[in-house]
């Protein structure tokens, strides 16, 4: 029996294939005829009261030329693997293959993520987590490692999902599971990788002292992996910058980050830590240029150039997460800061744009602080 699926769809399925088949030129009733459905079910589709399946994604992405970019909104996320359920059933049978099954069911949800946002996935990965948690208690102890190796890939990604929710509970939970469920595997990059999310979290906070002690923490070993380093390092460095330090303490971290993360290029990187990419690290620079740009001209250019760059570098699979909108904010703010008030309007409208479509209410939150902050300076 194959597994029972849930298709997600993104929130923007709609509004995107009516203007793709208006741009084509088509009425309701001849884009039917192209895919063999009727024009009422299009019309459903396209106001949004039918959700689609993936196969009438593909058919109209292909019959709209659309490029794959239409069939990305609509994915099949399987509630659980056939083997992961089986598992959960029989938790004293678990082995290496139903630990890989839960590692492909996690990459998925990973990338599904970058697609549609976090509000999307919370409901489906805490059920899996639940299910980690009961396969973890029962595992017999020569499969235990394997387990507990994936199980805190698992809360790292629970607790990354409660700080971009604004569920702070749930993200001090997983990510204090994932911390010590990495110390018992031993995996000192995802020790490193969750401490650096923890630092993130204290940001959220406004605690920067815990940000910067936390992004220390995360990059001492020298045994972690060059890109994790190279974003604690880059995190440390946002948070002086935000602490007000010496702009020469700030830069003189921000060097080592920018070192590290050349250092990185062209490495492997983990499942957990795919998207430290030469693009991201640009725009974790930027970021940090962009609060010492708050009183300094060159530095303000010097961040807008990382920025565009970076933002620009993201891959189109994850252009409409809420991350990438967190970084049009700071886009925004970098433009408004060299006075050019249109453009920040702009990019601000793309960022939100982002929060309705994924509906994260951090995002607008902080899109709507910087609308008001640009309303004073204007």
């Amino acid at each position: 029996m194959p597994p029972r699926t849930r298709t997600i769809v993104d929130p923007r399925f709609a509004a995107d294939l009516r203007q793709r088949r208006e741009a084509h030129g088509l009425t309701l009733r001849q884009l039917g005829v192209a895919v063999s459905y009727g024009k009422s079910l299009l019309h459903q589709l396209e106001t949004g009261r039918t959700r689609p399946t993936v196969d009438i994604a593909v058919r109209l992405d292909d019959a709209l030329a659309a490029g794959g970019h239409l069939a990305a909104l609509v994915a099949d996320m399987p509630t659980t693997s056939e083997r992961a359920a089986y598992a959960a059933q029989h938790p004293r049978r678990v082995d290496q293959g139903a630990v890989d099954a839960l590692g492909d069911l996690l990459a998925n949800y990973r990338r599904l993520e970058d697609a549609v946002g976090s509000a999307l996935v919370v409901s489906p990965v805490r059920a899996q987590l639940d299910t980690v948690v009961t396969l973890l208690r029962e595992a017999r102890h020569h499969v235990r490692p394997a387990v507990v190796d994936m199980a805190a890939q698992w809360a790292q990604f629970g607790g990354w999902l409660g700080i971009a929710t604004g569920d702070d509970e749930a993200a001090t939970v997983w990510l204090g599971r994932a911390l010590q469920w990495a110390t018992e595997a031993g995996n000192r990059d995802l020790i490193a990788a969750v401490l650096s999310f923890q630092g993130h979290q204290a940001e959220g906070h406004g605690d920067l002292s815990s940000m910067i002690a936390l992004s220390g923490a995360a990059r001492r070993d020298e045994t972690v992996h060059t890109a994790l380093r190279a974003y604690s390092a880059g995190q440390g460095a946002r948070g002086l910058a935000m602490a007000d330090a010496q702009p020469r303490e700030v830069t003189s971290l921000l060097g080592e980050a920018a070192d590290l993360a050349e250092q990185a290029t062209g490495q492997p990187l983990s499942p957990w830590g795919y998207w430290y990419t030469p693009a991201f690290f640009a725009t974790q620079q930027g970021i940090v240029w962009r609060y010492l740009g708050a009183r300094d001209d060159r530095a303000n250019d010097r961040a807008l150039r990382l920025l565009t760059a970076g933002i620009a570098g993201a891959s189109e699979d994850a252009s409409g997460s809420d991350w990438h909108g967190r970084h049009l904010v700071h886009l925004a703010v970098a433009h408004q800061q060299a006075g050019d008030t249109s453009t920040a309007r702009s990019v601000l409208d793309e960022a939100r744009a982002i929060a309705d479509a994924t509906a994260s209410l951090p995002l607008a939150g902080q899109v709507t602080e910087a609308v008001r902050r640009l309303s004073v300076t204007a």
